[in-house]
């Protein structure tokens, strides 16, 4: 068992050769990777594909969130599930921070 404050995690870059404006606390790096995500203002996840599947909730702010050739807005109480492969990214299209929680989901054997 841990218990932890999120004050004591940094928020840290998050992959700057695929994003730039967003910075991740991990919360949890075993199995299933779980981050707590900071979109600035103009930030962006570009499209691409990860081996993994996502689940993305978000948290708070507005943006645009993209899987495949569906797209719609990003704004709290929006799950987005990715499966792995699939092509996805999301922005930030306001002035606040866009505020999810990104989970990676391991690929079931």
């Amino acid at each position: 068992m841990q218990f932890n404050s999120i004050d004591s995690i940094a928020w840290e870059p998050v992959r700057p050769g695929v994003a730039h404006g967003i910075f991740g606390k991990t919360l949890m790096a075993e199995d299933l990777k779980a981050v707590l995500t900071r979109v600035a203002p103009g930030g962006a996840f570009n499209n691409h594909r990860d081996p993994y599947g996502h689940l993305f909730y978000f948290l708070s702010g507005e943006g645009t969130v993209s899987v495949g050739d569906t797209q719609t807005v990003a704004r709290a109480g929006v799950i987005v599930r990715v499966n792995p492969g699939e092509m996805h990214s999301y922005a930030n299209t306001s002035k606040e921070d866009l505020v999810l929680l990104s989970l990676n989901l391991p690929n079931q054997k």
